[in-house]
């Protein structure tokens, strides 16, 4: 052995199989930088003995001339003390230079060159191999820079289809979620008789709750509340489902019971596994009353002037999309003056601060009496506003939905 560690015959063997492991499509591209020539020579004969593609350069100027010539390159394997450009310059350049900065770079130095190390490292030298070094632990640290940098790319690469494919899912998300909003109404109608406020909140970019006002005739308006099973995408789309359902039913028939029964049967061929809560009512302002079916909803809440209560009108049956002979059937219901109504979703209620302690319908209750003075929109925001200083630093588990309606006349 030569006081570079380098045998005395080029073919001298060594332990490792030859033949590599990458095949021949996958044959890593080394470049060797070193200005003596037995070491390019033993060098690049055992990597080629690997299968290995080897280009070669004496000293910096040259291995930069090579990296731009021969794209693809994988490792650097370079000597550090070269006349020109040495190898902590050639490291430098490499990582600096764009196209070229996730390149693999090995130093090799003589013994007792520990600054030079430290420097090389510093500078970003995946490794470092101290002269006279054993060639089959040279090939093994080569193999599994490469291996390792391939990993890298794969992880990278792998990684931009995610990321391109999250923008993308972004994307089709918040259409879907223009969609839904497009479902919701945009303006009430406007009455000197009754005012009309609303607030929705969706847990995600899309929701499982919807609400509807409809004037059926000059005389009649319907508001409509539904809550689906679950939320996010899947939740949406049965969110269409329903309105388009209820608006096929609602215009040709004005019994509540007779649009909820509609719907039941039309949910009920669609939807696999999952079902809608509902609160329908149909409100004839001129004679003062109000006809109203339901299907597993939270109660509609009246508030009364002169009362110490909120009314309470519960639900009468199931929810929808889950038992086709369901028939629902219409109550009336005779409101006052200055009466205020207020239709709602769940995740009101139920929302709940760190200590697991809901909102619950007694305080929604309490607010409605409180606040008699406030208007319908003001009302409804003031109830939002309650709810998320009430859960504090908890977080939403449902979407939140407000429909209210206040009594002029």
């Amino acid at each position: 052995m030569s006081e570079e560690g380098i045998p005395p015959d080029a073919a001298t063997e060594s332990s490792l199989p030859s033949g590599g492991e990458f095949g021949e499509e996958q044959a890593p591209r080394v470049l060797l930088v070193d200005d003596d020539p037995d070491i390019l020579r033993i060098v690049q004969f055992y990597l080629k003995k690997q299968k290995y593609q080897v280009f070669t350069a004496t000293n910096g100027e040259e291995a930069l001339v090579a990296l731009k010539t021969h794209p693809g390159i994988e490792l650097v394997l370079s000597d550090v003390m070269m006349p020109g450009i040495n190898g902590l310059e050639l490291l430098r350049e490499i990582r600096k230079s764009d196209g070229l900065s996730d390149i693999s770079v090995v130093l090799i130095s003589a013994e007792g060159q520990t600054a030079k190390k430290v420097a090389g490292l510093n500078a970003g030298a995946d490794d470092y191999i101290t002269k006279p070094f054993n060639f089959d632990e040279l090939l093994a640290r080569v193999r599994n820079h490469i291996r390792l940098r391939r990993l890298q790319r794969e992880v990278v690469q792998k990684n931009e289809l995610l990321r391109t494919k999250n923008e993308q899912f972004l994307s089709d998300l918040e259409a879907a979620r223009s969609v839904q909003m497009a479902l919701m109404p945009d303006h009430f109608p406007e009455s000197d008789q009754f005012h009309i406020g609303a607030r929705y909140i969706p847990l995600e970019r899309v929701g499982g709750d919807f609400f509807d006002v409809v004037v059926l005739d000059d005389d009649k308006i319907g508001l409509f509340i539904a809550d689906v099973c679950g939320h996010g995408i899947a939740a949406a789309f049965v969110t269409a489902m329903t309105k388009l359902s209820f608006r096929n039913a609602c215009f040709s028939n004005f019994d509540p019971g007779g649009v909820l029964t509609q719907m039941n049967q039309e949910l009920c061929a669609v939807l696999n596994n999952g079902y809608v809560t509902v609160f329908y009512a149909v409100l004839d302002v001129p004679s003062m009353s109000m006809k109203y079916a339901s299907g597993g909803h939270p109660p509609l809440l009246i508030s009364r002037r002169g009362e110490d209560h909120v009314i309470e009108l519960q639900p009468q049956a199931t929810f929808l999309g889950s038992f086709e002979q369901v028939e629902f059937v219409s109550t009336p219901f005779e409101f006052q003056h200055r009466d205020r109504l207020l239709f709602c979703t769940d995740g009101i209620y139920e929302g709940h601060n760190e200590a697991g302690d809901q909102f619950g319908t007694t305080r929604i209750a309490e607010l409605m009496m409180e606040n008699g003075g406030q208007s319908v929109q003001e009302l409804i925001d003031l109830l939002v506003f309650n709810l998320f200083d009430f859960i504090g630093n908890a977080t939403l588990d449902d979407d939140i939905t407000l429909l209210g309606l206040e009594i002029l006349a």
